[in-house]
């Protein structure tokens, strides 16, 4: 059985809402976590991009690997979807800001929506980010 979980970043056409930092925190009370330490993009449509931290801004394609030191953001009617080799699943929503802190299992949402599906045995996960709606089933 998976866990899945979507957070909506609430957005209006004057400004975002920022809120003191929002924690949620997921723990399988039998599994041990390992750190993700990076993520293969498994699909994109329309305009995505990988944002590292010092290099310039580039398209994504299927099969990058994305580390932490790398932001992910989606464009206007675009989507994509990340992989971890733990398999836990990232699927980010149009007009996205997505990053994780590398060997943590900490994932960060600067904006937009993501629907998170980890394994059952796979442990905790921790999303952060300024304001949310979440949901959670399983």
């Amino acid at each position: 059985m998976n866990i899945h979980f979507r957070v909506t970043l609430a957005r209006s056409s004057f400004a975002f809402a920022f809120a003191a930092a929002f924690l949620l925190l997921f723990r399988a009370s039998d599994a041990v976590a390992d750190p993700l330490k990076q993520a293969r993009v498994t699909q994109v449509i329309q305009d995505v991009r990988l944002l590292p931290s010092n290099a310039a801004p580039r398209p994504a394609s299927v099969n990058d690997n994305v580390h932490g030191d790398t932001a992910v953001r989606t464009g206007i009617q675009s989507r994509s979807e990340l992989t971890f080799p733990d398999q836990t699943l990232t699927r980010l929503g149009e007009q996205t800001i997505f990053t994780f802190k590398a060997e943590t299992r900490t994932l960060n949402l600067g904006g937009g929506a993501i629907l998170l599906s980890v394994p059952k045995k796979a442990g905790g996960t921790k999303i952060q980010t300024a304001t949310v709606t979440a949901a959670i089933s399983g």
